[in-house]
């Protein structure tokens, strides 16, 4: 019962607390087999094909293959609900893409945002995988700024100096972002703490 216990009550509130009687026991007991395959299964995932996917991503990514990089990301995310870390190198990986398309370059970077912002709430959810969580902010900011939404990359650059104010890169970025605004004195406020060594 401990398996249906962590599984049920996420998709029926209240259900943890009949099943914790002995009634409840009873009138679930016939039903518990089925319950199990259907509502853990969804949430079970294939954690190895998942890597190799990441593999698969990563080394396109390297290899500067485009087309095997957008490809494999769509194939991942289109099989499951699949974890943060998938979220993350999807989003980033597509901002790099290359590609004369202006219009493809927006939508690029608006799949990416969209993709980034699930991982950054993912991360933010379990408090875990902080570098990834703030280079997911980090990200998410970049997508805003190929979107020209400056104030939402403002917020994006200043979250993540909130949570580690020594991130040399995210000084920089703000400091292009007040650049591309025609805020000369600002960015090179922004950008004196990039120059810092670490």
């Amino acid at each position: 019962y401990a398996l249906y216990l962590l599984c049920v009550p996420a998709a029926f509130p209240g259900a943890g607390a009949l099943a914790a009687t002995g009634r409840g026991r009873d009138l679930i007991r016939p039903l518990l087999p089925l319950l199990l395959s259907s509502l853990c299964w969804a949430q079970t995932i294939d954690l190895k094909s998942e890597k190799e996917s990441l593999a698969k991503i990563d080394a396109a990514a390297k290899a500067g293959d485009d087309r095997a990089l957008v490809t494999e990301c769509d194939r991942l995310l289109a099989v499951h609900q699949v974890t943060a870390l998938a979220w993350y190198t999807c989003g980033k990986y597509l901002l790099f893409v290359k590609t004369t398309d202006e219009k493809q370059s927006l939508a690029n970077a608006k799949t990416a945002y969209g993709r980034l912002a699930r991982a950054v709430a993912d991360f933010s959810r379990t408090g875990k995988q902080t570098f990834y969580a703030l280079d997911a902010l980090q990200y998410q900011g970049l997508a805003a700024l190929v979107l020209h939404d400056f104030d939402r990359a403002m917020v994006h650059f200043r979250a993540a100096l909130a949570r580690d104010n020594r991130i040399a890169a995210t000084w920089y970025n703000l400091g292009v972002l007040y650049e591309m605004r025609g805020q000369q004195e600002e960015a090179a406020h922004e950008i004196e703490p990039a120059k810092r060594p670490p």
